[in-house]
């Protein structure tokens, strides 16, 4: 059944000045809205949770609409097409993969050009009903019977909450703005819990005890958007809250807005005027949990039954989904137990023991026969997390699974999940939270556009990417978090408790879950595995894509770091964040530079870095090595004036 689109332009500019890009000429960008409309007796439509519920036309179609930019050749149409999947409504490939500034979503400058060089059209699509800015949806709101006069439906709502500082009260939006205001009234039915961290069980607080309300001008007044609690909540301990509110939107509309808009896209009926051949996706963390999403529910199916994405790069997911199909969905909630956190983890169909069920992530697509071809990339934070070994593992962590044909996973040994960060700091900028120990400063990103370059040959000329690199149970490189922070702690570094770190675990989620109605909090049983990669003597890991930092190391670098004590809770995890850690003593610089160049010329060879970033990789290393240079002349000297004072 055909998909009914309706592209709005509102604005065209060239882009980047108009610069030529080699075979693809100058570029401009199109903004404007796009328009849905969407059959709710499409068979490729059934997995969409309250679909049937959203207000519909007379011929039975659900109209609803959101943002789009479209970058694209003014001249000579482009043969392949990137969908940038929006970060909570920001753009991130041309920030991630042509080294755009961030600031500006990549969607006005054009870093080095990579995309446009290998001949792509990049095109950003509003996905996200609770975005703040940027890129958004106005997905539908259901309502019983589906009509617009229909009653309203009501729901639980869940809210992880980790304050930074002991406050009397604390904001509950979920890394973005409250998706839900509760119920008029502050909801009497609300429960509030507590825990010490993620692996320890929640204990309510009496109703009494709490209330929504913020303290201003030294007055309690009501608010819809911040929790109030007798006592104060206390930095770095975990809350749980949940709540009733109204009027869910159809979040699983935005996993359709993806698929329909790159169909369109691909046939030649967006503002372009001209069809592609090729159509890969880009999604990270958020948005790769996004598109894993897309491919668990078999939505990769376009109008006319062929395939809508050729490749997918999935990238800092881990193995999980998301909060973006099911009743009072928030695809900005992260680290909250619910739908998206279930099984199945790999691609692979195979047996959960936990529970007894059996799948794979990727069955349904392969089933229909429109399984892309998928590279999966993440960091050691994803590991740490508690989630990212399960892609490859089983979920006892009893044995490694086999590779799913279509998918090549890599992990970038000794790095984070936010990227270099540089020069070192130990503080967040965005919300000023603070982590034990500098954050990490590896470079990540040679890594992450060479695993992209390998999925545009695979798609287009068949060129296989190189083997996965992940650490494995067989060969010894995968293994407990306790025993990695044990070698850490013989080394005298401040790690983690190993037994209060969380991650995946069999959910009760109610016995209308498959419904995608929840009851909550989750009920949480036994663990999954929650394994990550061995490190080495120097405290490096010893398994995936090793850059020179890593294999040729002046230091360790991880993908965790204590939060600070003036944040509470210093034996658990800072969000996001790894660290690094130079040593004392440094080689010469001549024999570092030469170890860093031949391992920078082995990667290249290998295709885990392009050529044209060899020089970029080996800059970076002997950067950090100037700065800690640096540093320890200048610790020496000081040590040398006290000693003389």
């Amino acid at each position: 059944m055909a998909a009914h689109m309706r592209w709005e332009v509102r604005a065209r500019r060239p882009f980047a000045g108009g610069a030529p890009y080699h075979s693809l000429g100058p570029l401009e960008l199109i903004t404007g809205r796009v328009g849905y409309r969407v059959a709710v007796d499409d068979p490729r439509n059934r997995g969409i949770v309250d679909l049937p519920l959203a207000p519909a036309r007379e011929d039975g179609l659900v109209e609803f609409e959101g943002d789009y930019t479209l970058i694209a050749p003014t001249e000579a149409p482009a043969r392949k097409l990137l969908i940038d999947v929006p970060n909570r409504g920001r753009p991130l490939a041309l920030a991630i993969l042509n080294g755009a500034p961030r600031e500006a979503g990549g969607q006005h400058e054009a870093g080095d050009g990579l995309l446009f060089r290998r001949g792509f059209a990049v095109a950003s699509i509003g996905w996200q009903w609770d975005a703040v800015d940027g890129h958004g949806l106005a997905a539908p709101t259901a309502r019983t019977g589906g009509a617009p006069g229909g009653a309203p439906i009501e729901g639980d709502v869940v809210c992880r909450i980790q304050p930074a500082a002991d406050r009397p009260f604390v904001f509950f939006g979920q890394l973005g703005d409250v998706a839900y205001p509760p119920l008029p009234g502050g909801g009497p039915a609300a429960r509030l819990f507590e825990r010490d961290d993620d692996a320890a069980p929640l204990r309510e607080l009496p109703r009494q005890s709490w209330r929504f309300a913020r303290e201003q001008d030294g007055r309690l007044r009501p608010s819809a958007r911040c929790v109030h609690k007798d006592g104060g909540f206390e930095k770095g301990r975990v809350y749980v809250l949940v709540y009733r509110a109204r009027d869910p939107r159809v979040a699983g509309c935005g996993l359709l807005a993806l698929r329909d808009a790159a169909d369109s896209l691909r046939r030649g009926d967006g503002p372009n005027g001209a069809p592609f051949e090729h159509v890969l996706a880009f999604g990270a963390s958020q948005t790769g949990r996004v598109l894993r999403h897309l491919l668990h529910l078999g939505l990769n199916v376009g109008a006319d039954g062929a395939p809508v994405f050729d490749g997918m790069h999935i990238h800092i997911a881990g193995a999980q989904r998301g909060d973006f199909n099911h009743r009072f969905a928030q695809p900005s909630s992260a680290g909250v137990p619910a739908a998206g956190q279930r099984f199945p983890f790999a691609g692979v169909t195979v047996r959960d023991p936990l529970s007894g069920d059996r799948g794979g992530l990727y069955a349904a697509a392969a089933a229909a026969g429109v399984m892309p071809k998928v590279v999966a990339t993440n960091t050691s934070f994803e590991y740490w997390r508690g989630d990212a070994a399960l892609a490859h593992v089983a979920p006892d962590g009893a044995s490694d699974l086999p590779e799913h044909p279509d998918e090549r996973s890599y992990l970038f040994a000794g790095t984070h999940h936010v990227g270099a960060v540089w020069p070192p700091t130990r503080a967040l900028p965005q919300t000023g939270e603070q982590a034990r120990h500098p954050f990490n400063t590896v470079d990540h990103a040679p890594l992450t556009r060479a695993a992209f370059a390998n999925l545009d040959a695979w798609v287009v000329d068949g060129i296989r990417p190189p083997s996965s690199e992940v650490p494995t149970l067989a060969d010894g490189t995968l293994t407990t978090r306790a025993a990695v922070l044990a070698k850490f702690a013989a080394a005298g570094v401040a790690g983690l408790d190993a037994k209060r770190l969380g991650g995946l675990s069999l959910l009760d989620l109610g016995p209308d879950v498959d419904a995608g109605v929840c009851v909550l909090p989750a009920g949480e049983g036994a663990p999954y595995a929650r394994l990550v990669a061995a490190v080495d003597e120097t405290l490096n890991e010893a398994a995936g894509v090793r850059l020179p930092d890593i294999a040729e190391p002046i230091g360790c670098h991880t993908g965790w770091n204590p939060r600070h004590p003036a944040h509470g809770a210093p034996d658990l995890p800072a969000i996001f964040v790894g660290f690094s850690r130079f040593a004392n003593s440094l080689p010469r610089r001549a024999d570092y530079e030469r170890r860093v160049r031949a391992c920078a010329r082995r990667l290249v060879a290998a295709r885990h870095v392009l050529a044209q970033d060899e020089a970029r990789v080996v800059a970076a290393c002997l950067a950090r090595y100037d700065h800690v240079a640096q540093a320890r002349q200048a610790e020496h000297a000081q040590q040398a004036r006290e000693a003389d004072g």
